[in-house]
This record gives structure tokens, sequence and C-alpha cells, in this order.
């Protein structure tokens, strides 16, 4: 089998010749482990891509997950100045970025070598339920260009592995506009403007999700950061989450029906059953304790003949330290857990953390591989 083949009769609940790998890795781990510059990292599609294939090629890894919307393309044209320190680059920016991605590029934006971009200039979210829901981005038209990193990928994999975009959550719609504390305190306080927030939150991610899906690609990841039990009791979820995200991979798959999968960290396993039906094909993370509460076995045994699972190896506590010993009992873990009956693609739970030993990571493959 190809990786793509690999990969999607896995997504498909079935099993392929082994166990395919595929992480999330955060930028600041691409960053540091390829040496890219991180300004042209984020905005140069073709940078991006050659750290997206040098990755993949160091890991071994059966997918590529493109997960930065494309720049600006006048964003070299506006670029007034950079300061190259020894943690960062700093960059003034002579007039505003176009920009449509929930990543803010202020005028003067800090790219960290082990973190996403940072906007010095950034204004404080106001107070919730004082933003028009009709003055809130929904993407209804989405700029060719912020395709392109999407497109480059695709046409350098030939067909060869399985390439995933991402979209976002209607809740990551109320936390950008909120921010995190605000839209947890709108929850409370304004629960009707959050509902309306959250109604403009499934038409932003379907439709850059459909944008991604009619340019080609193999599988859309939902990404859903804030909606574990740590951040959202079960019936909170059950009203701001859960039809809301519904909503969203129907419109999408009524456009074209592909694998959709969910990310959500921390603990889960409350909600797993619910996850399931909003009509997914998978989920992605299942962190394990200490980082979140769910044990892979069980995981499987509830939701793994509905979904495929992509899971579930601790970044932080099995791989960052880069004790062999510990990430092949990890990964072993996993795969006598998740392998059985198919529908498995062995990861880790979160991104891959910034200061991962590549060692570490490129371990996995071999594991499934059946190296020793």
């Amino acid at each position: 089998m190809t990786p793509r083949e690999r990969m999607a009769v896995a997504m498909e609940g079935g099993v392929p010749d082994r166990v395919p790998v595929m992480c999330q890795l955060s930028i600041g781990h691409m960053v540091l482990v390829t040496g890219s510059n991180p300004m042209e990292l984020w905005h140069d599609p073709e940078v991006y891509a050659d750290a997206l294939f040098d990755i993949r090629q160091r890991y071994g890894f059966d997918g590529i997950l493109v997960s930065v919307p494309g720049s600006d393309p006048s964003w070299r044209d506006k670029l007034e100045a950079t300061e190259e320190r020894p943690d960062c680059i700093l960059a003034t920016y002579r007039e505003p970025l176009e920009n449509h991605s929930p990543y803010p590029i202020g005028l003067r934006t800090v790219y960290p070598l082990d973190d996403l971009p940072r906007a010095l200039d950034a204004s404080p979210p106001p107070p919730p339920g004082e933003v028009d829901p009709s003055d809130v981005e929904t993407l209804a038209s989405v700029p060719d260009w912020m395709l392109d990193p999407l497109r480059v990928v695709i046409d350098r994999s030939d067909g060869r592995y399985s390439i995933h975009g991402e979209t976002f959550s209607p809740f990551d719609t109320l936390v950008n506009v909120a921010g995190i504390e605000g839209g947890m305190i709108a929850l409370v306080d304004e629960p009707a403007w959050c509902h309306r927030i959250l109604d403009v939150g499934v038409e932003y991610g379907a439709n850059w999700g459909i944008a991604q899906a009619r340019a080609g690609i193999d599988a859309l990841k939902i990404s859903s950061p804030y909606v574990g039990g740590g951040l959202l009791g079960l019936k909170r979820y059950v009203e701001f989450v859960q039809p809301y995200e519904t909503r969203m991979v129907q419109r999408i798959k009524a456009a074209r029906d592909l694998p959709i999968y969910t990310h959500t960290c921390g603990a889960i396993g409350d909600r797993l059953e619910l996850m399931a039906e909003s009509g997914i094909d998978g989920i992605e993370c299942l962190d394990p304790p200490p980082l979140g509460n769910v044990e892979l076995a069980d995981a499987k045994r509830r939701v793994g003949s509905r979904l495929f699972i992509k899971g579930n190896i601790d970044s932080v506590n099995a791989l960052l330290p880069g004790d062999m010993e510990r990430i092949d009992a990890a990964a072993r873990a996993c795969l006598e857990a998740g392998a059985p009956g198919g529908g498995f693609i062995l990861s880790t739970a979160c991104s891959v953390s910034p200061r991962v030993p590549p060692s570490a990571v490129a371990r996995l493959a071999e594991i499934a591989r059946g190296q020793t």
C-alpha cells in the first residue's frame, strides 16, 4: 500500500497492511527541527511546504496536515523591517496584512522559534455581548490565496501521501471574538449572544472546510481545543458545542463526503459518544492521564465501531524526555489497544511539543513498521 492508501483504509475503519502513523506537529517543533525562518514558514507557502515534507521524511509519516492558511500575497511588499533576536523574529509592517484567518498578524508581530506568531499591537477583546454577530467574519468568499499552501502540498505529494486540511470549530469563533475568559463568562451571562456567535462560527468553519474539500484534500480536521471537560461541563457541551459542530459537519459533507475528524484536547472521556453523534468519522487526541482522562482501550470499545481513532501517545510525558524505553512502551501499548479490528492511526494525542527530540518522534514509525 502507498501511505495514502494505508491512511484511507484506516479512516474507513478497515485494517491496512500496517498501522499508519501521522502526528500533528506544533509550529514550534517544525521551526526548531527544520531550521526554517518562522516568519517565512508562516507566510510563504513554498517554505511551509518544504518544512512539511522535510518533517514527513524525517518521521516516516503517512499523512501531512496543512494547518496554516495561506497569507496575504503582498506580505513581503508590506514588510517594513525585521529584527532577528535569539528566540524570535520581530517584524514591522507598514500597513495591515489582509487576513481572514483566526491567527492575528499585527503591524508589529513576533514570530517565535517555538510558538505561534503573536501580534504586539492586538487589541484586547471587547466585553462579551458587545460585538454585533453580523460584524464577525463568515468567510463567505474564500480568497484564492488562502488555499495556496494546500495546493502546493497536494501538487508535491503527487497522490502518494494523505493530505489533511484543518477548519475551526464554531466554538473557536466565540473564543476568537470574546477571548477564552470572556467566552466562558459569556456562556453564563450572555447565552443568547453566544448562540448567535456560534451560528456565525458554523458558517465560517463550514465555508473554510468546504473550500479545502473542493481543493482536493483527503480528510479534514476540525480544530476544537477549548471544549474538553477541563473547560466545559457536559451540560454546556450539549448546548453550545455538539449541535453547532453537527451542523457544520453536515454542511461540509453535503458539499463533499470526505473523512472528517475532531481534535479536542484534555478530558473528553464523558463525551465520546456525543462526539460520534455529530456525524464525524474520527477523533484525534484522546489525551491519556495525566493530560486527559481517556484510556484508549475504553474508547475503542465505546466508539471504535463508529469512528476511526487517531492517538493517543502523550507528547509531553512519553516523548519529551526522550527515553526510548518509555517511548517504545507507550507506542506498543497504543498499538495493542487501538490496532485490533482496524480503524486506528498511531499518533501523539495532541501536537508534538516544540522541544520533543526528533529521535523520539521518528521512533513511532519504526515501531509501527515492526522494527525493534
